[in-house]
């Protein structure tokens, strides 16, 4: 019997070897190496080792979500390298009516529908204007890439990446967001009535927070296209370290056409670096992001005029970019958590003529704090300050006015000139029990915030949550929402310093439900009062107007995981200032997005968007001035006229190819937009006795590959 056992030892052999995830490259723990009634498991590297006999043998390899691998060996082996490639997935339907959502009527984007959605070039700004209430406008317009929100103006919405408030989230014409759709965790988006988390907004709020980085493996990508040229990459920094970085670049500024002498160009950055400090309980990250817009056009229609108003056309330099650096720190102490952070922006803003220029450079620093202490299962207890000291330098010199340029030069839209340096520091705080009774949650809040000088504005709110069903939720929400003055508005100079705090009064009620377990639908209305808030009108003062906003929103949602998703939304709204419709007044919209993976490495989409035509002053006629030798606008009823209805179609298409330590995928995409329903915006000759509406493409291709490992 030992000379038996003696032999059999004599004929065995070592199969060793590491279980490795196709198409990244990534080893895969605890996967199931087996031969007969021998196994073993991988370790944390993938790697394995296993007593076979000499001689062929029949291995089976298993590892959850992947498909199962069967090989034969020829034993003594040198060391194998085992690829499993990942299962299609099975289909999970997704009902985001269950999801505790931290605001009643807020939307939160994940990377699937981001990276998916048609017309986005995975971009997650781009896919914000699908989203009911956010206004619909024309691509490549000057107002494309602002984010309008139930009947707020741009500048009425705030912008956080990590919880540190930035300038923008969007390049020109809301091509791209200003980061890395790769290093995108999610996008949460807050139309109103959010609790008191959020201040200094009487619209929406939008914030981006980033992935934190890989720490066990290295990860790229890259990706090029017709307009852009991009990458990111993460790898392991230390012990416990991880960090990221990416980069973007277009290079189509060497393009012209009959409006832009200088074609759009943009850039942006980020890097991020993570690690924990003594334990996971507390963590440290540090973000640099920045970005940066440039290009020229001419001021009025260069196509619709004769070659000499074509040579005397001025032409407009528009070169935006700013620069953030953060330090961020996340404790945990028993019952209570809280995140802080700590940052420096630059933001520069400046717009140049043949004669006349602006120069608008904003700094400040940021302090926040978010603490939540949980007392009981009942309730938490929600409470955090901030803290914003800035600078605005503002320095223009202006000819006239030229209130053509009010979104991209807003000095110059004024036709003042102006040299001053303004500063101030804000202050908030804010304190919100969130109680969970059965099925019922309630969320009072408070906020205070203030700039120092005597402005100070009180938020009261209240957020209520009841769910029946599993998949029935009501929510209702009320309070008031203030936001302080601009530096801009308040300049001695060229604003108005006794302007107050603006206010809203906001109220929501709506309703999720989800239909057999999968369809969702979703039915909201909101209403707004405006109070103070302030008008800036092209050659006057700022001032303080009122107003009101209410709509209707309906959304249809269905979405299986990593197969299929689609929706649809109508909204039905009128938003008013100072007895007058309201810039970004769109009575009705439509939007539907589907995607599709209809093979394993296949996918499609389409998005359709319908809307009303935007409102705009027109000019009747031109006054001449002698002792300026030019025509000025006379202007008819404010917002007395629309552009075209406008609606668009975008296509998308895209195939994987998974190798052993990579992926490549290659995608098209397809603008279309009938001529009928392109008008952008409306322009006129010198002495404003013609108007021409300035269109943008008709159809615009794009196509590109990406490879990531």
């Amino acid at each position: 019997m030992s000379w038996l056992l003696l032999c059999g030892l004599s004929l065995a052999a070592t199969l060793t070897g590491t279980v490795k995830e196709r198409g990244t490259g990534d080893p895969l723990p605890g996967a199931l190496i087996a031969v007969g009634e021998l196994e073993t498991r991988s370790n944390a590297k993938g790697a394995f080792e296993l007593e076979v006999p000499e001689g062929t043998v029949e291995v089976m390899v298993l590892a959850g979500e992947h498909e199962p691998v069967f090989l034969s060996v020829q034993t003594p082996a040198p060391a194998l390298e085992i690829y499993m490639l990942r299962a299609e997935a099975v289909g999970e339907i997704v009902v985001e009516a269950r999801r505790e959502m931290p605001h009643p009527s807020a939307q939160v984007l994940d990377r699937e529908r981001v990276q998916k959605a048609p017309g986005t070039f995975e971009d997650p700004v781009r896919l914000l204007q699908s989203l009911p209430g956010v206004a619909v406008t024309p691509e490549y317009g000057p107002a494309s890439g602002v984010l309008a929100v139930r009947g707020s103006a741009p500048e009425e919405t705030r912008y956080y990446l990590d919880g540190v408030e930035i300038p923008y989230l969007f390049h020109f014409n809301n091509y791209s967001s200003v980061f890395h759709s790769r290093l995108l965790e999610d996008l949460s988006f807050f139309p109103s009535t959010f609790g008191a988390t959020y201040g200094n907004a009487t619209g929406a709020v939008v914030e981006a927070r980033s992935r934190e980085p890989d720490a066990t493996r290295l990860h790229a990508g890259a990706n090029i296209n017709l307009v852009m040229v991009g990458g990111y990459l993460t790898t392991p920094v230390g012990k416990s370290g991880g960090l990221s970085v990416s980069a973007r670049r277009s290079y189509q500024d060497a393009r012209q056409n009959d409006q832009f002498s200088v074609w759009p160009r943009f850039y942006d950055y980020l890097a991020r670096y993570d690690t924990d400090l003594r334990s996971p309980d507390h963590h440290l990250a540090v973000t640099f992001v920045g970005a940066g817009d440039n290009y020229s056009r001419y001021v009025f229609d260069a196509q619709e005029f004769d070659a000499l108003e074509v040579e005397t056309s001025p032409s407009l330099v528009f070169d935006r970019d700013f620069h953030s650096a953060a330090i961020r720190l996340h404790n945990s102490f028993g019952s209570v958590s809280s995140r802080t952070s700590v940052a420096v922006v630059w933001d520069r803003w400046a717009g140049t003529l043949p004669t006349d220029s602006q120069l608008r450079v904003s700094r400040y620093a940021w302090l926040r704090n978010d603490s939540i202490w949980s007392q009981s299962s009942v309730m938490d207890l929600a409470y955090g300050v901030e803290l914003k000291p800035e600078n605005v330098q503002r320095q223009a010199t202006a000819s006239r006015a030229w209130p053509e340029l009010r979104d991209e030069a807003p000095l110059l839209s004024r036709g003042e000139s102006v040299d001053e340096s303004l500063n101030r520091v804000l202050w908030g705080g804010y304190v919100e029990p969130r109680f969970r009774v059965a099925d019922l949650r309630m969320q009072p809040g408070l906020r205070v915030q203030g700039d120092g000088k005597g402005r100070v504005g009180v938020d009261p709110r209240l957020s209520v949550w009841w769910t029946p069903k599993e998949d029935l939720r009501i929510w209702g929400a009320a309070g008031r929402y203030s936001q302080l003055p601009s530096l801009d508005v308040l300049s001695p100079a060229t604003g108005d310093p006794t302007l107050g705090v603006s206010q809203s009064d906001q109220a929501s009620l709506g309703m999720d439900v989800a239909l057999a377990g999968r369809w969702e639908l979703g039915l909201s209305a909101w209403g707004k009062r405006f109070d103070g808030v302030i008008l800036q009108v092209p050659g006057e003062v700022p001032r303080a107007v009122d107003g009101s906003a209410m709509g209707l929103e309906f959304s249809s949602r269905y979405r299986m995981r990593e197969h299929f998703f689609a929706w649809t939304s109508l909204t039905l709204g009128r938003s008013e200032r100072d007895g007058a419709p309201f810039d970004y007044d769109q009575p009705w919209s439509v939007d539907l997005v589907a995607s599709w993976d209809f093979r394993p490495t296949w996918n499609v989409g389409v998005r359709y968007r319908l809307s009303a035509g935007l409102p705009y002053t027109a000019a009747v006629g031109g006054r001449y001035d002698a002792d300026k030798d030019m025509y000025t606008p006379i202007l008819g009823d404010t917002n007395g006229a629309r552009l075209v209805n406008y609606q668009k179609v975008d296509l998308h298409i895209e195939k994987s190819w998974t190798m052993r330590n990579w992926t490549l995928v290659a995608y098209g995409e397809g603008w279309l937009v009938p001529p009928r329903n392109n008008g952008m915006y409306v322009v006129y000759s010198y002495d404003f006795s013609q108007s021409a509406t300035v269109s943008g493409p008709v159809f615009l291709p794009l196509v590109g590959l990406r490879a990531e490992f």
